[in-house]
């Protein structure tokens, strides 16, 4: 029997095959692993060889999981998405946000777990406790926006959706999954893995809410965490933009990715083109948001901060889209475009190919660096008619477009940013990544220690393993010492991907585990709650090294160790130099309990979180990482 709060059920659905076999949850991978992040690096670890093709549908699998609190708490919008990485080549975790999750989980399902290619393109339908497998060559070509309202009309028009662009279906490495024309599970490039499946989308509805433990201690729970939430004063104000004022944000701290990471600071007057009040300028009419009732926001959110707008410019009016920072910077600052409807546009154009904004910003960016440098010439941008300079939205679309297509520069593009620059030849030393994820749009050298974080990410460059507080700039002091609040930050973090919570809803670690134990009746301190992102990065640290990743990926691109050029943090770099870098990195492995030069957990270190069971893993992890040490030397 299921624990209460849980669907208890697990799917795996073979699309070569047709088959679905349905398992019951564990429960003592339920109460390790809680739900999303932990469950998926749990399944991902156990199902995914790190040796896996994972453009092979054989090999990999694509699993979505439900947080543990999903359909059970104020914000419980995340789901999660895991597979082996085509970009990386590591296993990676990414969120969408909107009410997927919970209406997944009201459908009978706590994860599900697909393998196989069909041979025909099919969808994924799955209602209450019932998973069909439906033909889908009438939405193959369709973009990840568009198909979305067709699904509907075929199932139920209450069923969440997410669905891949053109992008997904030609393996573009960083094709993202767009659930409900909104919100994009966007890094690592899944989508592609759903295009090498044949699978255009996985939609879902149900109505059977599961038991919970003590229901009128979670309903007064509930009521009260919402309550606090809505009346927070911070919260309301951050409500009125949610990220889309992180320009003015990124420029006001020199942490903007702007003309490619060489101008990490604007002056005010150039960042406000792109900040919050520009945006809002743009904000849609009430009707458009009452034709996406329900869709909107995340379950039971407190705080609504999502916002829907519409360029003005002429021929460009009538798209509607969802600002958010990571878009504005990454697809209007880093190829300096500082228009907003034509930023907009762009960012509603890269939605509906579903291509990962971030990675394809930083990618275009890179070309046009190479281009205006003459690194890269005219005569080699087969299928491009507009130069690609900074400042140009034709460009940056006319690139989206190619790079969705496979035509081309586009099809070197869609590779990411890495490999281009390998079989270009040139740009490594100006390509910004990390493990081979490009890097989400907030530049390191204006936060002491968020370097560290960005290097020994599990999955990458990604901004949401952990920020070092307090703010200060790196020149302060070592990195080393923001170590430990950047763990803590990270551990946090973790646990909401875990829960199923939107982390920029201001949770309690109280109030998260009095939730979860009134839903579950386990009783849980938040100090063992806080594990799981411990127990979930060893897993995926010894399956990276296992794949070659890891020690080799933690480290820093060039660019971020260049000093700032301009601005109120000039002359300043991401670590005081690379020493400086390198003992933080060391410092993190201390604090982790892992091997002080391979970063790969220890077995004491396994043995504490419950994971004594991959202690052989590891062994094998470390010969093997110590190997290629020394063939290197």
């Amino acid at each position: 029997m299921a624990l209460p709060g849980y669907a208890g059920r697990v799917a795996f659905i073979n699309l070569s095959s047709g088959r679905v076999r349905v398992e019951e949850l564990d429960k003592d991978a339920a109460r390790l692993f809680l739900g999303g992040k932990g469950l998926l690096y749990l399944l991902g670890y156990k199902l995914i060889a790190p040796s896996a093709e994972p453009l092979d549908p054989r090999e990999n699998k694509l699993i979505i999981a439900a947080g543990a609190l999903a359909a059970h708490a104020p914000g419980a919008s995340k789901t999660g998405f895991l597979a082996k990485s085509p970009l990386t080549g590591i296993l990676c975790d990414t969120y969408a946000g909107q009410v997927f999750a919970g209406k997944l989980r009201l459908a009978g399902f706590d994860a599900l777990v697909i393998s196989g290619r069909s041979e025909e393109p099919v969808y994924i339908y799955v209602e209450n406790g019932e998973i069909e497998v439906r033909p889908a060559r009438h939405l193959w070509g369709s973009g990840a926006v568009e198909v979305v309202e067709a699904i509907r009309r075929e199932t139920r028009w209450g069923a969440s959706v997410a669905a891949i662009g053109p992008a997904g279906e030609r393996l573009v490495r960083y094709a993202n999954i767009m659930v409900d024309g909104f919100r994009a599970a966007g890094r690592c490039g899944l989508g592609a893995v759903m295009g090498a499946m044949g699978l255009k989308a996985v939609a879902v509805w149900g109505s059977r809410v599961p038991e919970r433990a003590r229901p009128d201690e979670w309903r007064r729970l509930y009521l009260e965490v919402y309550k606090r939430i809505r009346d927070d004063e911070p919260t309301r104000s951050w409500a009125r933009y949610g990220t889309n004022d992180g320009v003015s944000v990124c420029s006001r701290l020199s942490m903007c990715p702007g003309w490619h990471w060489r101008r990490p600071w604007l002056p005010p007057e150039e960042a406000q083109k792109l900040g919050g009040d520009t945006v809002l300028e743009r904000e849609a009419p009430r009707s458009v948001y009452k034709r996406y009732a329900g869709v909107i926001w995340g379950w039971g959110c407190p705080t609504k901060c999502s916002k829907l707008a519409s360029p003005r410019r002429k021929g460009l009016e009538h798209i509607v889209v969802k600002p958010e920072y990571e878009n504005l910077a990454m697809l209007g600052l880093a190829p300096g475009v500082l228009d907003v409807d034509e930023v907009l546009y762009t960012e509603w154009l890269v939605n509906n190919l579903g291509l990962d904004s971030i990675s394809f910003g930083e990618t275009a960016s890179w070309l046009m660096e190479l281009y205006e440098e003459g690194l890269v010439q005219r005569s080699e941008l087969a299928g491009m008619e507009n130069e690609p300079r900074f400042g140009s939205p034709e460009a940056v679309r006319e690139l989206a477009r190619l790079v969705a297509e496979r035509r081309g520069i586009g099809a070197v593009l869609a590779e990411g940013v890495e490999k281009a620059s390998r079989i270009l030849g040139r740009g490594s030393d100006r390509a910004v990544h990390v493990k081979g994820l490009e890097a989400a749009a907030w530049d390191p050298r204006g936060r002491r220690g968020l370097v560290v974080s960005y290097a020994t990410a599990d999955v990458g460059a990604s901004h949401l393993r952990g920020w070092p507080r307090p703010h200060q700039p790196p020149s302060r002091g070592p990195a080393a010492e923001m170590v430990e609040s950047l763990i803590a930050d990270r551990d946090w973090k973790a646990l909401l991907d875990s829960m199923g919570l939107c982390s920029f809803l201001p949770y309690t670690r109280e109030e998260v585990a009095r939730l979860y134990s009134a839903v579950t009746g386990v009783e849980a301190r938040p100090e063992d709650l806080l594990l799981v992102g411990w127990r979930a990065e060893a897993l995926a640290r010894i399956h990276a090294a296992l794949a070659g990743r890891v020690p080799e990926g933690d480290t820093a691109p060039k660019r971020w160790m260049e000093p700032v050029p301009e601005g109120p943090m000039k002359g300043e770099k991401a670590a005081r130099d690379q020493h400086d870098l390198e003992e933080a990195i060391r410092e993190f492995y201390r604090r982790r309990g892992y091997h002080s030069i391979y970063g790969i957990p220890l077995p004491e270190t396994l043995e504490r979180l419950g994971l004594g069971w991959a202690a052989g893993d590891a062994e094998k992890a470390l010969r093997e990482a110590e190997k290629r040490t020394t063939a290197e030397e």
